[in-house]
């Protein structure tokens, strides 16, 4: 995924998952493949993606992000 197109779709689960408490579907790039993770984004750092969850995700690793 384009960088741009990906700081668009961080953005906007952002504002999905702090104003209308909804989810999104990350598909994240692991050494054996992908790991699918369904989680709330609350928050966005310089490198760091932040969940309802706890996680904190590499902005890197991440392929894809789907709306639910």
């Amino acid at each position: 995924m384009q960088n741009e197109k990906k700081e668009i779709k961080l953005k906007r689960a952002l504002i999905l998952g702090n104003f209308y408490n909804k989810s999104v579907r990350i598909v994240k790039i692991i050494n054996e493949g992908y790991e699918t993770i369904v989680d709330t984004i609350v928050g966005l750092k310089q490198d760091i993606v932040l969940t309802k969850g706890g996680l904190s995700i590499p902005k890197a690793s991440i392929k894809t992000i789907y709306q639910l």
